[in-house]
This record gives structure tokens, C-alpha cells and sequence, in this order.
């Protein structure tokens, strides 16, 4: 049998860095990012982290929020996507971004409380919790807000459908929205991190049918990578045939429960002095 580990940092890099060509395409993503920013409600400006920033959605968004006295900084372990995303701010003008290479879980060289704001849009599914969520604990200032989104467990429904098929060709694999999959989860990980777990907001997201033509590619070059890479290639090729026929069988049959997804926008705050249970003495 082949287990489903964490993939490393160098896979995840790596992989991004073969979406980044795509990833803009994806309509949803941008939809996804701007929510998340529209319920985080920045303000004229905050300085903002926007930590696995992709090619740039949510990092864009709160920098027209934030204004011309705000500042945001993207962080994202891929030079591809990176390079994405300098190009969208550039073609747009915004000169409140900057972008750094690094890992958002990791980030001796910033300053405790040195942001007002930490956004990540999707990018937890791809990091350890409460090492991320601690570090960016640290870089608020006292009462500043965290907010991430998350796929609910079990969504979407096409990710579902890959990790079942999966399990006939040997690779047993996790969902990776599980350990965030939930309202009452996401409550547990922002408190566990020393953050006052404050909105938890559930909505469904629609992806539409040229999003789910990325899907394998999305699977394959992502959490699930390191597994999927024991398989032969013929066993590669024979499950791919499967699972893109069988999703457009679904998609057919089950439009609505295909494209429809229910996600998940968290947020928290860090206790200000007087409330903070981390707080040395």
C-alpha cells in the first residue's frame, strides 16, 4: 500500500512552480481570494501580509483596499508563481506590493507584530496548522486579525472523486481539507495557536466546468504528488483515463453537485496585552 505523507517543501515549490502557467485561469481562485479579503474588510492604511500568495489575488485585493498609505507583502515558497504575480502588479499599476521568496511558515527576518492583517487563501491545505499559524501569531500586533480560507472536508466534489479512484490504482490518500474541514476545527486551531477565533463563515463557491478541466493537473502537481509519483506509468495513465472520464460522466449527470463546493473563511485575533495568555511576564 502507498500512504499519503505531507509533501515537502521543495515538492510544493516545485509543483507551483509547473501550475504557475495556469493558475490565473482558474477563475475561482480570484473569487475565492477577493472573498476572503471582502469579509477581512482591510482598512486605509494596514500593513498586510498575505502569506502563500500565489500569483497574487488576495495580495492585489487588499492593496486597493489599504490604500496608498497601506502596504502589503506577498510571501510564496514559488519563484513561478512569483514571477505571475509581479506581472499582474505590474500591469496594474499597484505600487503598495512587495514580494518576497520564503517560506510563510518561517519568517525570522520580520518584526513580532509587524502587521495588522494576515491573509491566506487556500494555502493552509498545504502547510502545517499550527506552524503557520503560530508564526503569523507572533507577526501581529496585539488585536490584529488573521483570516484564511478553507475547503469544507469532503470538497470539492471532483477532489473527492480523484482520491477514491486513487485507492484502486494502491495510493490511499488524505483530504487535505480535513484537518481545517470544519467550523468547529477551524475554532480549535485558532485557539490552540494562542488566537481568539472570532467570524467563522460558511458559503459555497461554484467552480465552472474550463476550472475542471485543470483538475488532474491540480491533484497531480499538488498535496498528493509524492504518492502518486510510485506509480508506474502506465498506472498513471490508465488512472487518468478513468478519472476524467468518470468525472465527465458526473459532471453530466450531477452538474450542480459537481461544480458546487463548500468552503470555509476563518478568522482570529490576537489578545491585546491585557488578554494575551502567551504574553511573557
Amino acid at each position: 500500500m502507498i500512504t499519503d505523507m505531507p509533501a515537502s517543501r521543495e515538492t510544493i515549490a516545485s509543483a507551483f512552480n509547473q501550475r504557475a502557467g495556469t493558475y490565473d485561469g482558474d477563475d475561482w481562485h480570484v473569487r475565492y481570494a477577493e472573498r476572503l479579503v471582502e469579509l477581512a474588510a482591510p482598512t486605509d492604511g494596514m500593513r498586510i501580509l498575505d502569506a502563500a500568495t500565489g500569483t497574487g489575488f488576495a495580495a492585489i485585493a487588499a492593496a486597493r483596499a489599504a490604500g496608498p498609505a497601506g502596504h502589503v507583502l506577498g510571501v510564496d515558497i514559488s519563484d513561478g508563481m512569483l514571477t505571475r504575480a509581479r506581472q499582474s502588479i505590474t500591469s496594474l499599476g499597484i505600487a503598495t506590493i512587495d514580494l518576497i521568496e520564503a517560506d510563510a511558515t518561517a519568517l525570522p527576518d520580520l518584526a513580532d507584530g509587524a502587521f495588522d492583517l494576515i491573509l491566506c487563501s487556500a494555502g493552509l491545505l498545504y502547510l502545517p496548522v499550527q506552524t503557520a499559524l503560530r508564526e503569523w501569531r507572533r507577526l501581529l500586533k496585539p488585536g490584529g486579525l488573521v483570516g484564511f480560507s478553507t475547503m469544507r472536508e469532503g470538497f470539492p466534489t471532483a477532489a473527492r472523486l480523484f482520491r477514491e479512484q486513487a485507492g484502486r490504482h494502491g495510493p490511499t490518500l488524505d483530504d487535505p481539507a480535513g484537518p481545517l474541514g470544519t467550523p468547529s476545527r477551524c475554532r480549535r486551531e485558532l485557539h490552540d495557536a494562542g488566537l481568539v477565533p472570532a467570524d467563522i463563515v460558511t458559503e459555497t463557491i461554484r467552480f465552472s466546468r474550463g476550472d475542471l478541466a485543470h483538475a488532474w493537473q491540480a491533484h497531480t502537481q499538488g498535496a498528493h504528488h509524492d504518492a502518486l509519483a510510485a506509480l508506474t506509468p502506465e498506472q498513471t495513465e490508465t488512472f487518468r483515463a478513468e478519472y476524467t472520464g468518470t468525472l465527465a460522466d458526473l459532471l453530466d449527470s450531477d452538474e450542480d453537485g459537481v461544480l458546487d463546493a463548500q468552503v470555509i473563511y476563518a478568522f482570529g485575533r490576537r489578545p491585546s496585552h491585557s488578554e494575551d495568555p502567551f504574553r511573557r511576564i
